[in-house]
């Protein structure tokens, strides 16, 4: 999961600090969280749940990474005021 909340909060402390409105910060952040959590399906894992699968998780994004990612993105709309009214 850390492997897409870094970049997430790297990208949004960046764009705010460059001026950027909270609602594009938080989309382009989420962004970098959905890149870097796909990213994460080339690394082996060496702690967590997923370590004892090693090698035969290769090809397969991180699935706490991915969540994270998942969650961030469902947020910007709602940051935008465009809430679908989906409650997600």
């Amino acid at each position: 999961m850390i492997d897409a909340y870094v970049p997430f909060l790297d990208t949004l402390d960046t764009r705010l600090g460059e001026g950027a409105d909270l609602a594009v910060a938080w989309s382009d952040a989420a962004g970098a969280a959905t890149a870097a959590a796909q990213e994460t399906a080339a690394l082996r894992p060496r702690i967590g749940r997923a370590r004892p699968l090693a090698e035969r998780s290769l090809g397969t994004p991180d699935a706490g990474a991915v969540s994270l990612a998942l969650c961030v993105t469902a947020i910007a709309p709602t940051l935008r005021g465009q809430d679908d009214g989906s409650g997600v």
